[in-house]
């Protein structure tokens, strides 16, 4: 039986792996980051309404709006 924390091990792995075999700049990373933080807050929050805005006030010490500006959003 898959657990919570096993599933959000799985997904960490996943993004590592991508990691591992992708030469990233920063800017692509972190999306990948951004991408792991929102499925893992999905998955312990059950907020499938969640909006990105959500996630970022949640998980990270910027702003919505800092954060955004790492891609030029």
């Amino acid at each position: 039986m898959l657990t919570l924390e096993r599933i959000e091990e799985l997904v960490n792995s996943g993004a590592d792996i991508v990691l591992a075999e992708l030469d990233l700049g920063d800017r692509d990373r972190d999306l990948l980051g951004l991408a792991v933080v929102s499925m893992i807050h999905l998955l312990r929050e059950d907020k499938s309404g969640a909006e990105l805005d959500d996630v970022i006030r949640r998980h990270y010490e910027d702003t919505p709006e800092q954060v955004r500006g790492w891609w030029d959003w």
